[in-house]
């Protein structure tokens, strides 16, 4: 996975991977100077729709949350507060299990597979789906599983849906203009039609998948990275040190006017990096430990399904960098607070493991995992591989600098420095 900047800026995606948009960018009306701000126009009905119900706080059981509760089209369709998780349930008082995702740029996720093909032709493994743990199959899975979640928007079942979209006569008349007359005859076919004019949504708004970052522009020839910037850059595809861009790859997507950019900053596989436990995030309700692909929300690569399951416990889908520093919290339990300590807690997790797990006595130190469990923890890859408990960080605290810096290029939004007219 090593490379210089041009592999990063430009690097192909494999086969199957690019998303198709069949011009669809060509036909709406962009405006690049408002962050998060929704398309004007060009949605098709059923992506109107959708609009219309990400944005509705009475489908939930407070009647006070919506999808932009949590997905807040100000910060890039994710939280906007500093909370690890966010509250819902029927009063709003129930704390989610794990950090709010962003909406953003998910059209490229390939399916879940527990043996998909790697991008650089290593190893396969589990990637792809939707979630942390991968567990949805599709944009409108996930789109409407929050609706019946506890501690989301709560409602007890899908025909407690059914029966809060049929009191807004606009909504009837709607669903039933665009999914025909029978789309009330059961609740599952209502929840599936709200599920499809939800993906139509985030498919067609280009608010959704932008690629208005600074570095979008640098790869286009129409903005220069700083030095401090170009350093981190390097950086972040060098194998032997940073080595980000081994698992937060950057392949195609569509840019602006039609033009190509970079995509996610993801491989969409799955990692055990011994992300700290966060006592913050109570999980009372489903046990001690968040174990990722092996549960407690996922329940079909279970342990108990079968013992080689062991080995996906505590794996969690590798993110996209994408508008990283307009985060406030980080990873799946938030148990970080800033970007910086992100990029720290790799270079450190190993060398000073009490600054990250607290004092142990364990060998494995990773409470995030039970210790029978610790081994799935990754420990080959660079820059964990060079880590022993005092040791030295392989980067240096201005490089640490130079790093974060670069990963601020990928926030959505720049502006292109307009000319000065001459003379002035």
């Amino acid at each position: 996975m090593s490379g210089g900047p041009g592999r990063l800026a430009g690097a192909p995606r494999p086969a199957g991977w690019v998303v198709v948009w069949g011009g669809l960018l060509a036909l709406l009306a962009v405006s690049w100077t408002a962050v998060g701000a929704l398309a004007a126009g060009g949605l098709s009905p059923e992506a109107t729709l959708g609009r219309q119900l990400f944005f509705d706080p009475g489908l939930s059981a407070s009647g006070r949350q919506s999808c932009a509760s949590c997905h807040d089209p100000a910060n890039h369709y994710a939280s906007a507060n500093a909370l690890p998780v966010q509250m819902g349930g029927a009063d709003l008082d129930r704390p989610g299990l794990r950090a709010v995702p962003t909406l953003t740029y998910g059209d490229e996720n390939p399916d879940f597979s527990p043996s998909l093909d790697n991008p650089d032709e290593s190893a396969s493994g589990p990637g792809g789906g939707y979630d942390w743990d991968g567990r949805m199959g599709s944009v409108a899975a996930q789109s409407v599983s929050p609706l019946t979640t506890p501690f989301e928007m709560a409602n007890p079942d899908v025909a407690a849906v059914r029966a809060r979209v049929e009191k807004k006569s606009d909504y009837v008349r709607t669903f039933k203009a665009i999914f025909g007359a029978g789309v009330f005859a059961t609740p599952d076919r209502l929840v599936h039609a709200m599920g499809a004019a939800l993906a139509a949504f985030q498919h067609e708004d280009v608010s959704f998948h932008p690629y208005s970052s600074k570095y979008d522009d640098y790869t286009r020839g129409l903005a220069r990275l700083t030095a401090q910037e170009e350093r981190g850059m390097a950086l972040f595809n060098d194998a032997d040190r940073a080595n980000c861009a081994s698992c937060h790859t950057a392949g195609q997507g569509p840019g602006r006017d039609g033009a190509t950019s970079v995509g996610q900053f993801t491989d969409f596989f799955f990692k055990d990096i011994g992300v700290p436990d966060n006592p913050a995030v109570r999980k009372a309700d489903v046990g001690r430990y968040d174990l990722g692909l092996c549960g407690p929300l996922r329940t079909d690569l279970t342990p108990a399904r079968d013992p080689a399951n062991r080995a996906y416990c505590g794996l969690f889908r590798t993110p996209t960098l994408r508008n990283v520093a307009s985060r406030q919290v980080f990873f799946h339990n938030g148990s970080l607070k800033s970007l910086r300590d992100v990029v720290a807690f790799y270079l450190t997790r190993d060398i000073d493991p009490d600054r990250w797990y607290g004092p142990q006595r364990a060998a494995l130190p990773y409470d995030g995992l039970p210790p029978d469990l610790r081994q799935n923890v990754d420990r080959e890859d660079m820059p964990f591989a060079t880590q022993k408990r005092g040791g030295k960080p392989i980067l240096s605290e201005r490089e640490v600098d130079d790093l974060v810096a670069f990963l601020k290029t990928l926030t959505d939004g720049y502006r292109i420095p307009s000319k000065s007219p001459r003379g002035s």
